[in-house]
């Protein structure tokens, strides 16, 4: 170990050469001094090895380090045993990490002696942060802890990423708390064996990395992206088996026995696929049952109904009942016997299948039980009204929560009020940024646990209109394509619109540098759309880079991929005005509807007749 070197970051890098500079710059930023970093180039076929050279050459800290392809583990693994410091982390090198993640995770390390520092992650999508929300990590770095021993907080099972830590570096070898490698998901077996030969572990509820998910235009799709084929399934179970052993070896029964439990959702994750495949769905269920038959207590979980039906059907070879339960959409009544309240599923008291009434019985709020009768924009305020639950649940308290895409941390929390209809709440949208976006919730605290659920279109009933965009001069209120319902601020100002012979320029001064804006031209014909060029204080349009004589075209802008007419209400100075060229005009014009138009005319036929008569008479 080099007493000067407090941290040593291991980047593992193959082929992220358009993500890779942002990773960079976030880790030769960093406010803790001490820090070396060594980048693994796992032969990356893309151009990933110019950028670390280049950065190898302008940061003295960066060491890059070459490796013929032999996957990420191998090359976690190589620059931890290479790592100098007293603490040693590792990076996936498409992500990034916040400036001062490193300075809190040291800075407690030492404070506690810690063996390892966990700290928050979100995803980053697009430049957008998200919490993570579909697992239970969050629950984990919810608040501040010191844990002595794993048995002290069994949940710290449901982290399993070794980005957002710092380990001890001669703790992890001592233990050999590295990754299997050949292994594609060998970050869990390498976190979870270093928390049960922990002595301590610190947990701080501050973010200290950002997790790139790929949009849907990415050209490499990252593994935690394609989870649906057999070999992807198969190394999942490796991944378990390997983790299973050196649970038998370390001794504790109990220990094993919560892990399990706690990783029962990431079994079922692929399940849908023993609907598609019968070679999947054979491999599936022989591997799946054979975890399952080491649980003890397997039903005692919080899953809900629909995979406890699941695990019991598993466990019990109901392989065709399985899948015809899968290929429906989950109904049934909810029904009360002895004070009890049970989820009537079809199979529910079927003498064939018999699956047990208590895996039926309602412990878990889910979605699926959640009702609203409508939601609407109207007169600056989001109502929701008519919101309800079954009585199966003792809810002591609801709450609307709107937060924002772009700053996370930015949330508010409005709650309900009972009413004969329901529980309805009012939010007054001049409490927020008409040049935001924010994502809709519901906290739900039902039996002192607090759920959150993104409000979506099949929570509204059948008969609401509440699923149509609702719009008002400042906010479009509407469902994304997955279903959930978000609120967009919409009304941008513009300064000035300014043309002459060469160009097009919209002034925009006011406008806050992280949202997304553009303005774009769109031929009405043709859809062809032209966008502006983004310029320090606005935007502009070169008329020779979409003008096409004859044609109308009409101005939008678009603010976070939702595209907008631009309307003349929404310029401060703006006149209407006719552009002349010697055989071309355009007409900036306001439609009857307010919005503005270009219309650009070429030499007309009368024209050209006259033309033709002079000539004859000269």
């Amino acid at each position: 170990m080099n007493d000067h070197i407090k941290l040593s970051v291991v980047v593992l890098v193959y082929n992220t050469e358009q993500y890779l500079r942002d990773c960079l710059d976030s880790l030769v930023n960093q406010t803790l001094d001490g820090i070396e970093i060594i980048a693994v180039n796992d032969e990356s076929p893309d151009n990933s090895l110019f950028i670390l050279e280049e950065y190898a050459e302008r940061y003295s800290n960066l060491t890059v380090v070459n490796q013929k392809n032999s996957g990420g583990a191998v090359a976690g693994n190589k620059g931890v045993r290479m790592a100098k410091g007293k603490y040693v982390t590792i990076v996936d090198s498409d992500d990034i990490v916040p400036l001062d993640a490193y300075e809190k995770m040291y800075s407690k390390a030492e404070a506690a002696s810690a063996d390892i520092v966990i700290g928050k992650a979100n995803i980053i999508i697009d430049g957008l942060q998200k919490e993570i929300l579909y697992k239970k990590e969050r629950e984990v770095w919810k608040e501040n802890r010191d844990i002595q021993n794993v048995k002290e907080y069994l949940d710290i099972f449901y982290d399993a990423f070794y980005w957002n830590k710092i380990f001890n570096r001669e703790f992890l070898l001592k233990y050999d708390c590295l990754m299997p490698p050949g292994m594609l998901y060998a970050d869990r077996p390498m976190v979870h064996k270093a928390f049960l030969y922990a002595k301590r572990i610190s947990i701080i509820t501050d973010l200290v990395y950002l997790w790139r998910k790929r949009g849907e235009d990415a050209t490499h799709k990252s593994i935690s992206q394609t989870n649906s084929d057999i070999k992807n399934f198969k190394d999942r179970i490796e991944s378990y088996e390997y983790q299973l052993n050196y649970f038998n070896d370390f001794g504790d029964s109990f220990i094993k026995n919560e892990f399990l439990k706690r990783n029962l959702d990431r079994l079922l994750f692929p399940i849908s696929g023993v609907t598609e495949s019968d070679q999947f769905k054979e491999v599936y269920l022989k591997e799946v049952k054979a975890i399952f038959s080491q649980i003890d207590d397997i039903h005692d979980n919080d899953l809900g109904v629909i995979k406890n039906v699941y695990i019991y059907m598993i466990l019990n070879d109901l392989s065709n009942e399985l899948v015809s339960f899968l290929s429906e959409e989950p109904k049934g009544k909810i029904v009360e016997e002895d004070g009890k309240y049970f989820w009537a599923l079809p199979l529910y008291k079927n003498n064939k299948t018999y699956v047990p009434d208590e895996i039926f019985q309602l412990k878990k709020m889910l979605p699926q039980f959640i009702a609203i009768d409508s939601i609407e924009l109207k007169d600056g305020y989001v109502n929701v009204d008519g919101l309800s639950f079954p009585k199966a649940f003792d809810i002591t308290g609801i709450e609307l929560l709107v937060r924002s895409r772009l700053n996370i941390e930015d949330a508010k929390s409005f709650s309900f009020e009972e009413t004969d209809r329901g529980y309805s709440v009012s939010i007054d949208l001049n409490n927020f940024d008409y040049t935001n976006v924010y994502d809709i919730y519901l906290s739900v605290n039902n039996n002192n646990s607090v759920d959150l659920f993104r409000i979506t279109s099949n929570m509204l009933s059948g008969k609401s209109n509440s699923k149509k965009i609702q719009l008002n001069e400042q906010y479009k209120l509407f469902f994304t394509k997955k279903g959930n319902l978000s609120l967009l601020g919409k009304n941008i100002i513009v300064e000035a619109l300014h043309s002459d012979s060469n160009q097009m320029k919209f002034l925009v001064n006011k406008y806050p540098p992280n949202r997304t804006l553009e303005f774009f031209v769109k031929n009405r014909v043709t859809k062809e759309k032209v966008y502006f060029k983004t310029e320090d204080n606005g935007f502009s349009l070169l008329w020779k880079h979409f003008m096409e004589t004859d044609y109308v075209y009409d101005l939008y802008y678009e603010v976070h991929g939702h595209n907008f007419r631009l309307s003349s209400q929404q310029i401060h100075e703006f006149d209407a005005k006719l552009v002349k060229w010697p055989k071309t005009s355009a007409k900036l014009y306001v439609t009857n509807q307010d919005n503005i138009s270009i219309d650009v005319k070429g030499p007309s036929k009368i024209t050209l007749r006259k033309i033709q008569r002079k000539l004859k008479k000269s």
